[in-house]
């Protein structure tokens, strides 16, 4: 089955990631005529996050395209028949999504450690991912690079393990591989700058 146009964007807390993938979804949904959708995975958990969604959302309501935003934790797959052929879905943020599988799936330590459980988390992360792709024209995947942070301990450690062997995966399924560095993207595979 035809699979979307893949494009992830990688990046540092504050890096920019966010506004470039939002910047390529519109352009992207201009192009190909389709819906332009907003997968956001993040939990308001605290008052830093709650200022981070409403200023996603106030860019999102300043864009001069209307997008459709779906509040979506966990279960991507649920949204599939949402999206037509045409449209462009921007998955707000990879990170998140890995975080509410890995919570959801358990909360014991010890489990953390099992090779079987990143496993899991792996595979039901590409899967979710990979239907969305089967459904629409276009997906961009953002995503936080955890590669300079700390591994200050076993979960930081099996949780940084497994999103960079996610992230190793997608880079090699993606057309577009991006790293944003201080608000400037860096290709790193396929397509060209802003």
């Amino acid at each position: 089955m035809e699979t979307a146009q893949l494009t992830i964007i990688l990046g540092g807390v504050r890096s920019g990631k966010s506004r470039l993938a939002e910047e390529k979804a519109v352009a992207e949904a201009k192009k190909r005529g389709g819906g332009l959708h907003y997968i956001a995975c993040g939990k308001v958990t605290d008052g830093e996050m709650a200022e981070r969604v409403r200023l996603h959302q106030q860019q999102r309501q300043q864009s001069t395209v209307t997008w459709t935003t779906w509040e979506q934790p966990t279960q991507l797959e649920q949204l599939a028949n949402q999206f037509t052929k045409q449209d462009v879905i921007l998955l707000d943020c990879l990170t998140t999504l890995v975080t509410n599988e890995w919570f959801l799936a358990s909360e014991d330590e010890s489990e953390w450690k099992q090779p079987l459980f990143h496993a899991e988390i792996k595979q039901r992360v590409i899967t979710e991912v990979n239907r969305l792709r089967q459904a629409a024209a276009a997906v961009i995947i953002v995503s936080n690079e955890l590669a300079f942070e700390p591994l200050s301990s076993p979960l930081v450690f099996y949780y940084a393990k497994t999103l960079g062997e996610l992230h190793q995966y997608f880079v090699s399924e993606a057309d577009e591989a991006v790293l944003v560095e201080h608000g400037l993207p860096l290709i790193q595979k396929g397509g060209e700058a802003r």
